[in-house]
């Protein structure tokens, strides 16, 4: 958009390039009683403000954060932490703990077997994962376990704490069975917010004061899909009163626990929005069963959490300990145009909301015609990396690029955003390559992607540079291009040339070079930098630890007189700069190039 008249209806966030060439942040807040959103009328911005209740009314209102400056990230950051101390309803990312399920390589079971999910497809899943040599290390059992009851009008609810008849033993055999068969470190199992989609039934579970509470999306809500109120769902939820909310979590999870689940991804949460009235509004029912849910995980779990389709900025704005956060919608296999913009929607989120929680880029298929792209979006994102094959529909050697030997997966270190050149054009639609920025330990990795869905021609030229890094330092560089294969030493400015094609995506390393050496990582690995966990001089030897073994890869100016891997001296390669060497066994390995 180039004017105001171009941004919709309940916009949550907003950063604007001004003609000075400066960034400016504007931020809707969230302040009980209202939830503040923004829409453009013309040459006017508008702020829009709601309740959720026709009760609750107010005379004033905490509106929003602007700030103007030259580097939008920095605004971001200064943003978050000044919106945490003025609201007091949640901490920024980077003051909050991961959950640690984010490190294992993960299947999901829903694009796999969607509601059909049974114990023995889970076994037959997961034996199709070692029968190829990729075994994961968390699984999250999704929709489709649970018992309930469908009502006359098509809705469907929580019925009973137990599994249904798919799972025989209940949800403690499927765990057993993952775990001590099969190795699985982590069982995440997935509920809605309230129970299920429509809620829980009041007859099988009265202990919960269970009431029927009708859908009332806001105006600017219904803007987007005016059948929210009844589609997909019903139009009424049976939810717990808010005084047996924590009753309803507590119980509900310590019955997991006995079944020796280890966490629960919570679906549906922004849904929570549209049942404020005779609740007090939407802000404060929000609040309350952010309070009653991140104390059950948090208790019984330790903090285990996925929050999923929880995009509302009231939930957001209510998250005090849990970080994990899907930030976009699903995963879709049979929408060719989803694939880019699930990529792009991710990468936007994390630029606001990344620093209010950690975003999670959700599942994929690798066998997918789209599998590489969304591996190599993975691969940048710092997200979680799970997948939702099929049985027998996989892509083993993309997935050995994302996960090391031991099943944990090989994840940037922070939030993957967009780059300062694609900040303001939107790639989906527009002829424009994007490019997404992260960091590992040692360096960094920035995503190039083609993701616009166009019929006929598609082919994208655009570049990439060491100065696409936000706050980067230093005039000489390493990249090496996992794609092309390519290794290249540039200066700060110098482009590299690329160009991709529909569902195309390239994964460069980058590392600043330390005194003629930089270490690439294991080239075997789609984000090879990650593997590298440190680096640097010692007199006169350059020492590398690496993660795992694999394809070792390195810049030196000129030739190592040794190359040492964990003490012995080992053979290796080196032309015009490029230094390889394979590291053999599973594990920490240390490297040393000795000068």
């Amino acid at each position: 958009a180039t004017s105001f008249a171009g941004v919709p209806a309940d916009t949550q966030f907003l950063l604007l390039e001004l003609t000075s060439g400066k960034a400016a942040l504007v931020v809707p807040l969230v302040q009980a009683p209202f939830k503040v959103t923004l829409k453009g009328e013309g040459e006017d911005l508008w702020a829009q403000l709601d309740s959720g209740d026709p009760a609750v009314l107010g005379d004033s209102a905490l509106l929003a954060y602007v700030a103007v400056g030259d580097d939008p990230y920095q605004l971001c950051r200064d943003g978050a932490r000044a919106a945490a101390e003025r609201l007091g309803t949640f901490r920024v990312r980077r003051d909050k703990a991961l959950p640690r399920l984010a490190d294992w390589f993960g299947w999901c079971t829903w694009d796999a077997f969607y509601q059909e999910v049974s114990y023995e497809k889970v076994r037959q899943g997961l034996a199709s994962f070692r029968a190829g040599g990729v075994e994961p290390r968390l699984l999250i059992l999704d929709d489709g376990w649970q018992t309930v009851r469908k009502l006359e009008t098509g809705a469907a609810r929580l019925a009973g704490f137990a599994a249904n008849e798919k799972f025989p033993g209940s949800v403690a055999d499927t765990v057993k069975l993952a775990k001590l068969e099969y190795g699985v470190q982590s069982v995440v199992v997935w509920h809605a917010v309230h129970g299920y989609w429509g809620g829980i039934d009041a007859e099988s579970l009265p202990a919960y004061g269970v009431e029927p509470a009708s859908r009332r999306y806001s105006e600017e809500v219904l803007v987007h899909g005016p059948k929210w109120n009844e589609q997909y769902w019903g139009p009424e939820v049976g939810r717990p009163a808010s005084a047996q909310l924590g009753a309803f979590y507590s119980d509900y999870h310590q019955y997991l626990v006995s079944q020796g689940v280890d966490g629960v991804k919570v679906d549906n949460q922004a849904s929570v929005e549209c049942l404020g009235a005779g609740q007090g509004g939407r802000v404060a029912i929000m609040q309350a069963t952010r309070r009653a849910l991140e104390h059950s995980t948090r208790t019984h779990f330790d903090g285990e959490l996925i929050n999923c389709m929880s995009c509302s900025s009231e939930m957001l704005y209510g998250t005090l300990d849990s970080s994990l956060t899907r930030t976009s919608t699903d995963f879709w296999p049979n929408i060719p145009a989803s694939h880019g913009q699930h990529i792009y929607a991710n990468a936007v989120v994390g630029l606001w909301f990344g620093e209010l929680v950690h975003p999670d880029w959700d599942m994929f298929q690798s066998g997918h015609k789209a599998g590489a792209f969304h591996a190599a979006a993975r691969a940048v994102s710092g997200s979680p990396i799970y997948v939702s094959d099929k049985p027998g529909e996989h892509d083993f050697e993309l997935l050995k690029q994302l996960v090391l030997s031991d099943g944990r997966a090989l994840r940037a270190r922070d939030v993957g955003v967009p780059t300062r050149d694609s900040l303001f054009v939107d790639p989906t639609t527009e002829p424009a390559l994007f490019k997404v920025v992260n960091r590992n330990t040692c360096g960094y990795v920035l995503g190039v992607f083609n993701t616009r869905h166009v019929e006929g021609d598609n082919l994208l030229s655009g570049s990439l540079q060491a100065s696409d890094v936000p706050g980067i330092s230093g005039d000489d560089f390493a990249v090496y291009l996992h794609r092309s294969g390519q290794l290249l030493r540039i200066t700060r400015d110098q482009a590299v040339p690329l160009q991709l094609d529909s569902l195309e995506a390239e994964v460069a390393t980058l590392v600043p070079l330390d005194a003629g050496v930089a270490a690439l990582g294991l080239a075997d690995k789609l984000n090879s930098g990650a593997a590298v966990l440190s680096a640097g001089w010692d007199g006169g030897a350059y020492l590398i630890q690496l993660a795992d073994g694999g394809s070792f890869l390195a810049y030196s100016a000129i030739q190592p007189s040794k190359v040492e891997v964990d003490g012995a001296v080992s053979s290796h390669a080196w032309s015009a700069g490029r230094l390889t060497l394979a590291v053999t066994g599973a594990g920490q390995h240390d490297v040393r190039l000795l000068f």
